[in-house]
């Protein structure tokens, strides 16, 4: 089963494209619209809901079904035999409307988020000391604080990245000369003007719309931005992993066998962000001191 995320909010539907797996040839799905999610579930895990498109090979006529789940913490597509490198989304928006100007409004006027985020991974670690004296107990709150970590990674990079580029000038123009979902936009000379009068709400969408887990896209984006090197996110992306298939393959991974989370897995994971987060904070400090921009 091919697996690949989307970002579900502020977009209406979504067009899947990947390699058929009979002949090679590029195969794209029809539009397929994206579910609301079940507000009423208690797990993130448990808050998908389903639609189900189509795709038709062009080459060799094989017909493909094409799952798209939204849930109330994120997205994602899957496609029987299809290799998940193979797999792209293509995003169709909604207008920008209400949910993208509270969200950014939010993140704008937030204040020492970085002592906010030392707060929330100090208070994962404190959980983590907890002993409940039940190991079924024990298990769920050892996977809920694992997943806290990665979650407190995304929200301060998130949060960074949209303060440093929506209040900053010279961010905003590196941000718009480098991503390549604005430089892949296409309009006319006469549509000039308006886009202009834009630009700053299509920034906004672009920087919300973005999956703050993909270290491999969000560091490029760091850096052609921000101009900040992050460290090595080799050891993170394999906690990434290991919380995908706790959330959507039910604590196991992709041979089926179970995942272990001990306290001493949950404290390494809670460190490592820790760390990270650390060494990108004090990079931007000292470039806004070197360049006498604040956010």
């Amino acid at each position: 089963m091919g697996y690949s995320e989307y970002f579900p909010f502020g977009n209406k539907s979504v067009i899947v494209k990947f390699d058929c797996n009979e002949c090679d040839t590029r195969v794209e799905s029809e539009e397929i619209g994206i579910p609301s999610p079940n507000y009423s579930a208690e797990k993130s895990s448990d808050s998908h809901n389903e639609n189900e498109g189509y795709a038709v090979c062009e080459n060799c006529d094989k017909n493909f079904d094409v799952y798209v789940y939204a849930g109330y913490a994120d997205g994602y597509a899957e496609i029987n035999d299809i290799e998940d490198e193979t797999i792209e989304i293509e995003e169709i928006p909604d207008e920008l409307d209400d949910y993208y100007e509270e969200q950014i409004d939010a993140i704008i006027h937030s204040l020492n988020f970085i002592t906010h985020f030392k707060a929330e991974i100090s208070n994962l670690s404190s959980l983590n000391n907890i002993d409940l004296s039940n190991d079924k107990l024990q298990e769920t709150l050892q996977r809920q604080l694992y997943s806290g970590a990665i979650t407190c990674l995304e929200d301060y990079l998130s949060t960074t990245l949209i303060q440093q580029v929506l209040n900053n000038e010279e961010n905003f123009k590196n941000f718009i000369r480098t991503f390549k979902n604005i430089q892949n936009r296409k309009f006319t000379l006469s549509e000039i003007y308006e886009k202009l009068d834009n630009i700053r709400d299509i920034v906004k969408k672009e920087l919300v719309d973005v999956i703050y887990h993909d270290l491999p896209k969000v560091k490029g984006m760091y850096q052609d931005t921000l101009k900040i090197e992050f460290p090595d996110i080799e050891a993170l992306m394999l906690a990434i992993k290991t919380r995908h298939d706790m959330v959507h393959r039910n604590g196991k991974n992709k041979e089926g066998e179970k995942i272990d989370i001990s306290k001493d897995v949950v404290q390494k994971i809670i460190d490592e962000v820790e760390a990270f987060v650390t060494d990108i904070d004090e990079k931007i400090t000292r470039a806004i001191v070197n360049t006498g921009f604040g956010t």
